[in-house]
């Protein structure tokens, strides 16, 4: 499978929802926030990662976004097999690959993105997570966590 498969597979999944493609970028913008869908590369195989966060307009931000995650398994089989379906060198059909991944970015990363749509929903799921260590300090300030 060619990278350009998981690029049009994010396109066509994110485009019917408002977003804009951006280069390896899918966005879209609200009154109050900014929400990122980012494929990236691994640096050591032909391997990627699906990358999806949050910026509060009108907050400081000196590089990316203000909240960041990865797509990624509920549990190690899971996490496991996501892995697999992101690693472009295996031996999994094309149309089983894509199938799987759309249903995963539907479950994952959809549900969640659709939910949060002001900052007040933001902060809320910011403090159902277990620890904040990866937000930074000018996020906890703005939302007093």
């Amino acid at each position: 499978m060619q990278n350009e498969n998981l690029k049009q597979l994010l396109t066509d999944v994110f485009i019917p929802l408002g977003f804009k493609r951006k280069g390896n970028n899918w966005i879209l913008e609200n009154t109050e926030l900014i929400k990122t869908i980012n494929l990236q590369k691994s640096n050591f195989s032909n391997s990627y990662y699906i990358n999806y966060g949050f910026t509060v307009k009108g907050l400081q931000l000196k590089t990316g976004v203000h909240v960041w995650n990865r797509l990624h398994g509920n549990n190690v089989d899971e996490g496991f097999r996501i892995r697999d379906l992101l690693d472009l060198e295996n031996n999994i059909a094309d149309n089983e690959r894509l199938s799987e991944l759309k249903k995963i970015i539907n479950d994952k990363i959809i549900n969640e993105i659709q939910l949060l749509n002001t900052t007040e929903s933001l902060k809320e799921n910011l403090k159902k997570r277990p620890h904040l260590n990866d937000i930074p300090i000018v996020v906890h300030q703005y939302f007093n966590l």
